[in-house]
């Protein structure tokens, strides 16, 4: 776990995503962390996790 948070190998669940507040809202598949995505742009962790 602790490569998987210093090298950011987050992954999207894609079968639980959704959109909410103007982003793509779903979690990372190994660590179950808050995952945002605007349309167009990359999967990143919500750092805020306000959504």
């Amino acid at each position: 776990m602790i490569f998987h948070d210093l090298f950011g190998t987050h992954t999207a669940d894609l079968k639980t995503s959704h959109w909410s507040h103007g982003h793509f809202v779903s979690e990372c598949t190994r660590c179950d962390k808050q995952m945002i995505k605007l349309p167009g742009q990359p999967w990143r962790l919500d750092v805020a996790g306000s959504r």
